[in-house]
C-alpha cells in the first residue's frame, strides 16, 4: 500500500477481498471511500454471516463509531472490489473537516441516513412484536373459549344441565364434591 496523505490522513489502496477491519476489534479511526465497493458484514466468515450493506458511493463513510465513540468495531468491512480509502484519525479529523467540507457534509448525511434506516427497522420490529402479541392473545382467548365449549359439551352429554348455567359454575360445584374436575 502506498503511503499517501490527504489532510494528514493516510490514503490506502486496498485489493479486492481484503478485510479492512474486523468486528470486535478496538478502533479509533473511520474510513472515507474514494473509489470501489466495500461490504459490511456481521459475523463475517461464520455460519451466521449477514451482509448489512454495500458501500460504493465515492465520499461515503464507514467505521465512524470508531472515530467518535472508540467502541469496538460492530461489523467487518471487506473490499468487494479494489478500493481507495482515506483512514481518518481522531487527531487529524479537524484538519480533514477544514480541507474537505463537502465530504464532511457527506459523512453527516451518511450518519443521518443510517439513523433513519435504524429507526425504520425499530418501527418495523415494533409492529411485528405488536402483531405477534395480539396474535398470541387471540390464540390464548380462543384456547380458553374452546376449553369452555368442550367442558360444556361434556357436561351437557353427561348431565342434564340447563343451558343458562355457565361451565365455571358446574366446574366449581363438581370440584367441591369430587375434589377434582375429573
Amino acid at each position: 500500500m502506498p503511503n499517501r496523505q490527504d489532510a494528514g490522513n493516510q490514503v490506502l489502496s486496498i485489493s479486492k477481498g481484503t478485510v479492512i477491519y474486523e468486528q470486535g476489534t478496538p478502533c479509533s479511526t473511520m474510513f472515507l471511500l474514494r473509489s470501489g465497493t466495500v461490504g459490511l458484514y456481521l459475523n463475517y466468515h461464520t455460519s451466521q454471516q449477514f451482509q448489512l450493506s454495500e458501500i460504493s458511493l465515492p465520499g461515503a463513510s464507514l467505521g465512524e463509531m470508531g472515530l467518535f465513540e472508540e467502541d469496538p468495531r460492530n461489523s467487518t468491512a471487506v473490499a468487494l472490489t479494489d478500493c481507495e480509502l482515506v483512514e481518518i484519525s481522531q487527531e487529524s479529523f479537524p484538519s480533514f473537516i477544514e480541507a474537505h467540507p463537502d465530504e464532511t457534509r457527506q459523512i453527516i448525511l451518511d450518519l443521518s441516513q443510517r439513523y433513519k434506516m435504524a429507526l425504520q427497522e425499530v418501527k418495523n420490529a415494533h409492529l411485528i412484536i405488536q402483531d405477534s402479541l395480539e396474535t398470541l392473545k387471540e390464540a390464548q382467548e380462543n384456547k380458553k373459549d374452546s376449553l369452555k365449549e368442550r367442558i360444556k359439551k361434556i357436561s351437557d352429554f353427561l348431565l342434564d344441565i340447563p343451558e343458562d348455567v355457565p361451565p365455571e359454575l358446574y366446574l366449581s360445584f363438581n370440584s367441591r364434591f369430587h375434589g377434582t374436575m375429573f
